[in-house]
């Protein structure tokens, strides 16, 4: 399993940062390779996700589901799919919240991501250096979106 918990700060308003976060459509920019392929009307997700490890790509597809909770500003995504090769299952979810802060505002997720299949060793393996990179990119994006 991979576990990711990441804190930074935004400098902007909790309720300016927390109307980015609840849009699926605007945070989606946040996260590179990602796309929303299409809305279900129960307003769950279709989505697709490339990630690079190393010199190898992996396009996944996936179902997501979020909560969200505007009046304590956190939020819960859950998710699972497939890589488009089939050698890799996965299933996730995460937590996030937005509290005020002495910059603006404190951004806190949680995240868990469990992968099953043949490529599985192999995502394990380099996930560290991609989560650290993904997150500092959302990060820096979020902190453009808000500004």
């Amino acid at each position: 399993m991979i576990e990711v918990d990441e804190r930074f700060e935004v400098r902007a308003a909790p309720e300016t940062v927390w109307q980015v976060l609840a849009d699926p459509h605007a945070i989606v920019g946040c996260v590179p390779g990602a796309a929303i392929t299409s809305q279900n009307p129960d307003g769950s997700l279709e989505t697709a996700l490339t990630v690079k490890f190393g010199p190898l790509s992996i396009a996944f597809h996936g179902h997501v589901d979020l909560e969200l909770d505007a009046s304590s500003m956190r939020g819960q995504m859950s998710a699972r799919g497939r890589d488009t090769q089939g050698g890799a299952r996965f299933t996730a979810s995460a937590s996030f919240g937005v509290t005020p802060a002495a910059a603006g505002s404190l951004v806190t997720t949680h995240g868990e991501v469990n992968i099953t299949g043949r490529l599985a060793s192999m995502i394990e393996g380099g996930a560290t250096v991609v989560v650290k990179r993904m997150s500092a990119q959302f990060a820096d994006c979020l902190r453009a979106c808000c500004a």
